[in-house]
């Protein structure tokens, strides 16, 4: 969750496209779950709201492990004891989280001026989850500035949560990933982010079913417009939308568009977009 790339293209401009074939294309793979078109874009981001605010719940509690444990002055990398519960999200967070932990505000800990505390699963079959090993010395040629890096730098600058992605991570997954972080402030101090990893492969096995039962396209974007993951096999994860005023829709603006609608996910930088 260091190093990210948005690795996607420039999705087809499908503003006014006929997508009958794509459709029926995704009626065809799920015929054994969907009978029906029974559910509207509004439900779609109220099942993706559903799914976010319970991990998000994980993350509050995580930080408030943080906020009670970290020693006010002179904290050390020996005082973060945050490791069984990174495992215990990994193991029972409904199979959701790929990595998990804190990452340090600059300057913090006495002994490492950056420092990341995240932990990942380990491939090997049975084996205990690994910490992260991230280069931390500024001095060092793979050393990343965390702070410059959206996951770290939102939650900074706006007091609020968010969600970075989906980019790929090629340090902790190498997959497309959506990172949420969560701010952790101690009386006004800014000590870092809490966070965890979501594959994108994950998210969206928990919502193929529910997007095939709407009728025509239904996407789930982020608020740059890029495809989280969509029931028209022609737009990908990374895709970057085109053709279709997202960022107006994303400001609250009533712009009407004659195929498309746009149904937000109160509270979150994702989106649902259906065809109408």
């Amino acid at each position: 969750m260091t190093a990210e790339t948005s690795r996607g293209r420039a999705g087809p401009n499908l503003a006014g496209a006929d997508l009958a074939g794509a459709d029926q294309t995704r009626a065809d793979l799920t015929a054994s779950d969907l009978t029906a078109s029974d559910l509207t874009g509004t439900d779609i981001g109220r099942l993706v709201s559903d799914l976010c605010e319970r991990l998000f719940a994980e993350l509050d509690d995580l930080r408030g492990m943080l906020v009670t444990s970290l020693p006010a002055e002179g904290a050390r990398r020996a005082d973060v004891a945050i490791e069984a519960r990174c495992h215990q999200l990994m193991r029972e967070a409904d199979g959701l989280v790929a990595g998990a932990g804190w990452v340090a505000a600059r300057g913090l800990l006495a002994d490492a001026p950056h420092w990341l505390e995240w932990w990942t699963p380990d491939p090997g079959e049975g084996s205990a989850p690994k910490r992260l090993a991230a280069e931390t010395d500024p001095r060092a040629v793979g050393f990343r500035d965390y702070t410059t890096l959206p996951w770290y730098a939102v939650p900074l600058e706006t007091g609020a949560r968010h969600i970075t992605g989906p980019y790929v991570d090629y340090v902790c997954t190498d997959q497309y990933t959506l990172t949420f972080t969560v701010p952790v402030v101690r009386e006004g101090a800014f000590l870092g982010v809490a966070g965890a990893d979501v594959l994108v492969r994950s998210f969206e096995e928990r919502l193929f079913a529910p997007l095939g039962r709407v009728a025509g396209t239904c996407a789930i974007v982020n608020s740059a417009g890029r495809v989280v993951t969509a029931s028209d096999p022609r737009w990908v994860t990374g895709d970057l939308i085109r053709g279709l005023p997202v960022s107006q829709w994303w400001r609250g603006e009533d712009v009407a568009h004659d195929r498309w609608v746009f149904h937000p996910c109160p509270g979150l930088p994702l989106g649902v977009i259906t065809a109408r």
